[in-house]
């Protein structure tokens, strides 16, 4: 839609197009050239003006009744400005619409709207391009692209993943017509999936003339609805399955285990309870190269991997454990927890991939001194060459050593694959601690739920211990699973609430800020990021008008103002910002004490002592409030209460991570009137019960899920057996004709024996 809008809009009024930076995506958003971005705001902030009309209340009553109102007081009048800044449902001429829009812009421009929409005109710079104009060759290219950018997000994909893809390939392209721009798309659409592998199979059974489509498909499959993996995907899995199927790696003696099992844990004063013992035992005396330990939140696996460091560093000595996790915050608490060096798996990988070049640079400068005379230079080059040595030993594993992946369900198969394979060629092990039911990484993934699925004895933490609650250790499992009664407990209990958008994030908020002054550790969590920064500004305007906060400050990345006294989250690794022993890290939680000027902000740590002074384009680009936080960055945290925000558009896996942050309670808001867009809806949204939207939450399962998984279920056991493969089935040997899918056998099969339904002999996979 996006595409073929701009095409016409620059065919009928020359307008160009630029390509502007997401806050958190690589991917550009296409906007008008010449439209400044505050123009846009002033055009889609419905909270702020929310917000400003609130303040003008408050100002009001404050003036009315000589003090400042109270919390409740406070709430209502929100819940009162949100009604009056609400947007009319009544239709209205377009030309008062117009008249409107032409009087908020002119109060930004200073102009006249009409003339300075005239200006726009002409900016185009790009040629307006046929179907025919782009070779082949360059739409091959463009379809490899495509595939292997879905391929490196997801495990599984449609059609319609690479048809987006593509779509965002030639977004920047202007194309004469939009039957120009979709013929383009479709052709290298129809290239992409003859690079990718279909994976599901084949339709079996003849379907009548009356039940086909135009183009001979079955109307009993869903349209697009095919299955597609890539090669090396499949091939990743398969090599983890062997890691995690290989007795051929280090283990510790059973004795050492149930001696190490035994003790009272260094800094926490106890030892392993029993499953947890049971879960150490059994995970270092396995021998496997790739093992798993799975545990539900709350049950104690911080612990556990404090018992596996013991255990393992008694056997095999100090420094024999290597930590790694997904982020750099996550690698840093991990630490603490375990006693042990961590560090980001991304960064890991990356600085171990550098080894190669190290190894040539240390050749070349022996090489070098076989032949210097002691001198200036010389002391250099050996200066030179224990430095690069020292980088290699430190991005280096060594036989023996066990390398523990926290949150392992949010590393992608391809990490855990090179992960794995470094640690095969060093002989060292590698444990993956995690939870499948939890959310999954931004890359590919799967590979962990694969990995503990393809055990019957993988090791797993039973008791939940976090919650004060017995009932919500036993319900925290049923939302783990899925269990619609898990919703129903929850009500019972009185820890959901349902109503409107905006009443439920006011609910949300006085809980919060109820709990916060009774001195808890509280956190206001959402699934998606606009919800975060409505609370997030929330917080901010009352800490403003308490007092608290200073009311000017700088522009942040979100495009909230940050003061003093401003709680706020780093959202970039920069290592090269020192704070105390550290340095900044994404996730990072401060308490702004200084605003410079220029931009620059003094920061302290929340929990903590470390100070850092963040630049003024840092904090333009990767510093927001910190108030209230999205499940990814809470998956991993334990506070003493939570409060979550639930709409109809919430998965499973957000939902168990938000249900599960607090020890003492953990509260649901949901928004039972659910409306995409209020701005454009012409009836109000049908209302539903609070457990109806928590049972749709339930069976709303986002998990990245594993090729070969999906294999398996694809192909159930009467379609595995050789006879039943038809013999029109196509070839699977050679390389597909372009635009032709490759098929793959079912799971485990083989060259079959010839019958007279056989497939083709098998190649390759």
């Amino acid at each position: 839609y996006n595409g073929v809008l701009s095409d016409y809009l620059t065919q009928a009024v020359g307008w160009g197009w630029e390509g502007c930076a997401r806050r958190h995506s690589d991917v550009p958003k296409y906007e008008v050239t010449g439209v400044s971005e505050r123009l846009r705001e002033v055009f889609s902030q419905r909270s702020t003006d929310i917000e400003a009309a609130k303040d003008i209340l408050v100002d009001a009553f404050s003036a009315s009744h000589g003090r400042q109102p109270s919390a409740r007081e406070v709430l209502r009048l929100r819940q009162q400005a949100t009604l009056s800044t609400r947007p009319d449902k009544h239709v209205r001429p377009l030309a008062d619409l117009v008249e409107g829009w032409r009087g908020r812009a002119q109060e930004l421009l200073g102009s006249d709207p009409v003339a300075w929409v005239a200006t726009l005109a002409g900016r185009n710079d790009l040629p307006l391009l046929r179907a025919g104009d782009l070779a082949h060759e360059m739409l091959v290219e463009a379809a490899k692209v495509a595939v292997h950018t879905v391929a490196e997000k997801r495990a599984t994909f449609a059609r319609s993943n690479v048809f987006a893809e593509v779509l965002r390939q030639f977004h920047g392209v202007r194309f004469a017509t939009a039957n120009d721009r979709m013929a383009v798309v479709e052709r290298t659409c129809d290239l992409a999936v003859g690079h990718a592998l279909l994976i599901s199979p084949p339709e079996l059974a003849h379907t009548p003339a009356v039940f086909q489509r135009a183009d001979g498909t079955s109307r009993f499959r869903p349209r697009g609805s095919e299955i597609y993996t890539t090669q090396d995907l499949l091939d990743a899995e398969a090599r983890l399955l062997d890691a995690g199927r290989s007795l051929g790696g280090p283990s510790v003696s059973q004795i050492v285990a149930a001696e190490a099992c035994a003790r009272i844990l260094p800094g926490m004063g106890h030892p392993l309870s029993a499953d947890q013992a049971a879960a150490v035992r059994q995970i270092v005396v396995s021998g496997r190269v790739v093992d798993v330990l799975v545990g539900a939140a709350g049950t104690g696996k911080s612990t556990a991997m404090r018992g596996a460091q013991q255990a393992w560093e008694r056997e095999h000595g100090p420094g024999s454990v290597v930590g790694l996790a997904p982020s750099a915050a996550a690698a840093e608490v991990l630490s603490d927890v375990v006693g042990i060096p961590t560090e980001n798996t991304a960064k890991w990988l990356t600085e171990a991939g550098r080894n190669s070049l190290r190894l040539a640079e240390i050749d070349q400068v022996r090489a070098q001194l076989n032949r210097a005379s002691p001198s200036v230079r010389t002391r250099a080059m050996l200066h030179r060459a224990r430095t690069v040595t020292a980088d290699v030993e430190r991005w280096s594993l060594r036989a023996g050593q066990l390398v523990i992946v926290d949150e392992a369900s949010m590393a992608g198969t391809f990490e855990l694959d090179a992960l794995t394979e470094q640690a095969r060629n060093a002989g060292a092990k590698v444990l993956l601690v995690g939870d499948w039911a939890q959310l999954s990484p931004v890359a590919a993934g799967g590979a962990f739920h694969l990995l503990a699925a393809d055990r019957d004895d993988a090791a797993q933490l039973h008791d939940v211990r976090r919650f004060r609650h017995e009932w919500e250790r036993t319900a925290s499992v049923d939302l783990r699973r899925g269990r619609p009664d898990a919703a129903d407990t929850y009500t019972e209990h009185g820890r959901v609430q349902g109503g409107d958008r905006e009443s439920m994030l006011d609910l949300l908020y006085q809980d919060w800020q109820h709990d916060i002054r009774d001195g808890k550790r509280s956190l206001m969590i959402a699934s998606d990021s606009q919800t975060v920064l409505d609370l997030n500004n929330r917080a901010r305007a009352d800490r403003v008008t308490a007092g608290e906060v200073s009311p000017t400050g700088v522009e942040s990345a979100s495009g909230s103002v940050v003061g003093v006294g401003d709680f706020v989250v780093t959202r970039r690794n920069q290592r090269g910002l020192a704070s105390g022993r550290g340095w900044v890290k994404n996730g990072d939680q401060w308490t702004v004490t200084g605003v410079r000027s220029d931009g620059t902000i003094d920061v302290q740590r929340t929990k903590g002592t470390g100070l850092a002074t963040l630049p003024a384009a840092y904090v333009r680009e990767h510093v927001e409030l910190g108030y209230a936080t999205t499940a990814h960055r809470a998956q991993g945290r334990t506070v003493d209460t939570a409060h979550a925000f639930v709409s109809a558009t919430t998965l499973r896996e957000p939902l168990y991570v938000m249900a599960t942050r607090g020890r003492e309670s953990n509260r649901l808001y949901v928004d039972t009137m659910y409306d995409p867009d209020l701005a454009t809806s012409h009836e109000p949204p049908e209302e539903l019960a609070a457990t109806d939207v928590l049972h749709h939450v339930l069976a709303s399962v986002g998990a990245d899920k594993s090729a070969t998984i999906t294999i398996a279920e694809e192909w159930p056991p009467a379609r595995a057996s050789p006879g039943y493969w038809p013999n029109t089935r196509p070839s699977l040997g050679g390389r597909p004709k372009t635009g032709t899918p490759r098929w793959l056998p079912p799971p485990g099969s083989r060259r079959p024996r010839p019958t007279p339904c056989a497939p083709p002999r098998l190649g390759g996979h």
